[in-house]
């Protein structure tokens, strides 16, 4: 066999064998968020996240939530991807803003228990915040 058919079939084994060690943590969350734009009065935040956590302590993986703005109403709609550690993870997406009624670009940080946000608007509002909520480490199951 040539070099390269070999290291084909290298590099394949290995993501699989990475793949087949990576396990599923699926969970719904809630949560209780502020941002500059509602100010004072919060949020209530629930979420369904799927993510995949390696034994190497990486994890990837979605992050689906809706937003209820305890004054006005519903306030965003959310699906971002998710990667980064057990301990903490980047989020990037996008979604729909129900106050302003517009398209957004999402991103974030979620560590443990907290979350910090920055959501950008198609009408370039831009929008930061942080939400308490009940995502914690995520761990590897030998």
């Amino acid at each position: 066999m040539s070099r390269t058919i070999k290291g084909l079939l290298a590099g394949m084994s290995l993501l699989v064998s990475t793949t087949a060690a990576a396990q599923s943590d699926n969970h719904v969350y809630v949560g209780l968020g502020w941002t500059v734009k509602n100010g004072w009065v919060p949020s209530a935040i629930v979420g369904a996240r799927s993510v995949d956590v390696d034994g190497v302590g990486d994890v990837t993986g979605v992050d689906l939530s809706l937003s209820y703005h305890l004054t006005d109403g519903f306030d965003k709609f959310l699906l971002k991807g998710v990667r980064g550690e057990i301990d903490w993870q980047a989020e990037l997406g996008g979604g729909y803003d129900f106050q302003q009624e517009a398209l957004l670009l999402a991103g974030g940080v979620q560590g443990r228990l907290i979350n910090f946000s920055a959501n950008v608007s198609m009408s370039g509002d831009i929008d930061g915040g942080v939400a308490i909520n009940s995502i914690d480490k995520y761990e590897w199951q030998p």
